[in-house]
């Protein structure tokens, strides 16, 4: 889809607007409202030279949506845009603990730089631990989510532990509310540490990549089937929510797929997977380049555009379930969704605009420093500390907030600055990564033209459009079930 040019404006009702024009030669605009239209060139011709009927449909549904100026309707706007833009007045409400870098599996697309499991000296201390709450509870975000991440988090299970009964402390000291979330494989899970997470509140989070073959080449270990493991923990967890009680449409075990290349020809086989384990989400990722080689990627990687027709397939398959009545959506889809057809924000540290880095997330290392995002330290580990804003042992809040590198990434995520975002139709939608581009292309500002990272979400955004345009209200309504956020602060806090 080409960029075309539009007649000079002559009408000086217009409101600011993006356009694109698609393949049937409609054209959808945005505006910052969030609010989109489709429009025929002639219609658009019409509308931008002061020619279009005051008293049609088109006139009425522009006018509503804020593509038309009506001073009497301006406040309405300003509050949409600033509602859609809260996230900037909250402070980092992420926090990304990585307990250890040990691992015991070899995921062969893993870019956690994981280490061998005797490797100890890998392992966040309890002191690193407390000092990382401690610079936590500084931010003022009023609701904060604690996350442990590895490596795998369990190997270090003193620390997890230590963390929670710490963060809860405080939280009942000054009134603030926490959660947590586990990112495990579940594989060294036990009915003690489930125990003990279930009562606190802890949201788990595992990896399930399809069927078991797939899986089980994606994500080995010695020892047998780690999709063996990982089913049935799944199983037993979500049987522990519902022997305690809990609303089970509310507490489940969250689940997420990394595509790999073998997934790309078996896309309908993983969400079927998905689907027999009962789950309602899933959430299709592709593989995120940071700390893979160039040999390692040439085997593993692949192009945005295949990963777009793999993600199309599978996204039909998704809405043919749906309309049998199966209740399955795609957590990618839905957080476009929910930017689309609603003014609510997902957090989603990626589709905010600036990004998320350092203002909504920040991330802790095992030993202590603190980076920007998770990301931001995965580039870290390959060698670059560009985005280490500090120390918990050494800096405050303060100090890491106020770092040089947050503004960077800031000014380098503002999308009204950025040749090609400023410009783009999907701008009130979309977020731009400066470490990924960093990684990728060697500066903090995208080369979008090469930018995969924008050609994906792009592509998306392409598709969705595409059925909200062609599906009718049948498509419409299905696509709104998706963008429904219940909310689980109920379930996920503690029980002891």
């Amino acid at each position: 889809m080409s960029k075309p040019t539009l007649p000079q404006i002559r009408n000086p009702d217009v409101g600011h607007f993006r356009f694109r024009q698609f393949e049937d030669g409609r054209f959808l605009i945005t505006n910052d409202t969030g609010a989109y239209a489709w429009i025929t060139p002639e219609d658009l011709d019409a509308f931008l030279r002061g020619n279009l009927d005051r008293d049609s449909p088109l006139h009425k549904e522009l006018a509503d949506k804020g593509f038309v100026l009506t001073p009497d309707r301006e406040a309405h706007f300003i509050e949409r845009i600033r509602h859609r833009s809260d996230h900037l007045f909250g402070g980092p409400l992420l926090h990304i603990l990585i307990t250890t870098l040990r691992c015991n599996q070899k995921c062969r697309y893993c870019h956690a730089s994981r280490k061998a499991m005797n490797r100890k000296s890998y392992d966040m201390s309890v002191q690193t631990a407390r000092q990382s709450v401690d610079m936590i509870f500084q931010s003022p975000s009023p609701n904060l989510t604690i996350e442990f991440q590895g490596g795998e988090p369990l190997v270090n299970w003193e620390v997890v532990r230590s963390v929670v009964d710490y963060a809860y402390q405080l939280a009942d000291e000054q009134g603030r509310q926490v959660g947590f979330t586990l990112v495990s494989n579940l594989s060294l899970l036990d009915d003690e540490k489930l125990d003990f997470l279930i009562d606190n509140g802890v949201t788990i989070c595992t990896s399930l990549d399809g069927p078991a073959e797939l899986h089980d080449r994606n994500r080995p270990m010695p020892g047998g089937s780690t999709h063996a493991k990982a089913v049935a923990w799944m199983e037993k967890i979500n049987a522990a929510y519902e022997s305690r009680g809990l609303d089970t449409s509310l507490a489940y075990v969250n689940a997420l797929a990394t595509v790999s290349k073998e997934t790309l020809a078996n896309g309908r086989q993983l969400v079927d997977e998905y689907v027999q384990r009962g789950f309602k989400v899933v959430h299709l990722r592709p593989l995120n380049p940071f700390g893979f080689g160039e040999k390692l990627w040439r085997r593993e990687g692949y192009t945005a555009e295949a990963f777009l027709d793999f993600y199309r397939d599978a996204l039909d398959y998704i809405i043919e379930l749906n309309k049998q009545g199966v209740e399955i959506q795609e957590k990618t889809a839905s957080l476009f969704l929910t930017r689309i057809l609603t003014d609510d924000n997902p957090n989603f540290m990626d589709l905010r605009n600036p990004c998320g880095a350092a203002i909504g997330q920040l991330a802790y290392n095992y030993d202590g420093r603190v980076y920007t995002c998770d990301e931001a330290r995965m580039v870290s580990e390959m060698g670059d500390d560009l985005f280490c804003i500090g120390n918990v042992a050494e800096n405050t809040y303060d100090d890491i907030i106020h770092h040089d590198s947050v503004g960077s990434l800031c000014l380098a995520s503002c999308l009204e600055s950025l040749p090609g975002c400023t410009d783009c139709a999907y701008n009130p939608y979309c977020g731009v990564c400066p470490v990924y581009n960093f990684q990728m292309q060697g500066d903090l500002f995208a080369l979008q033209p090469e930018n995969d990272r924008c050609k994906l979400q792009m592509g998306i955004q392409d598709y969705l459009f595409e059925l909200l345009r062609d599906g009718g209200d049948e498509m419409r309504l299905l696509l709104d079930r998706w963008t429904v956020e219940r909310d689980r602060s109920s379930v996920y806090r503690r029980h002891v």
